[in-house]
């Protein structure tokens, strides 16, 4: 015959099974709390980052050179023939 594991009747051990358990949910709910608050943690230092480097990569954008602007750089032969013709465009180099 199995025997189920309650605590025994009277006033002691039914107050030490009431109090265990609430000392469990008590554990539970601050573990819960923890968690919740670690989260928000990494989810504010997360969206800083992005804020961040969303700061950054315009200021770079804005501090570049204007359209009208354009640099050309040519390389020159011996013979004086020009053999590479590199102009900076929005998307990259182009070689002409």
């Amino acid at each position: 015959m199995t025997a189920s594991h309650t605590a025994p009747y009277g006033f002691p051990h039914n107050l030490y099974a009431l109090l265990r358990r609430m000392g469990n949910l008590f554990a539970k709910g601050i573990l819960a709390v923890a968690i919740l608050f670690m989260a928000g943690i990494i989810a504010i230092a997360t969206a800083a980052a992005g804020i961040a480097l969303a700061a950054y990569a315009l200021i770079l954008r804005l501090s570049g050179s204007s359209s009208d602007e354009r640099t050309q750089y040519r390389e020159t032969a011996e013979n004086g023939t020009i053999t590479l013709e590199a102009k900076k465009t929005p998307r990259g180099w182009t070689v002409e």
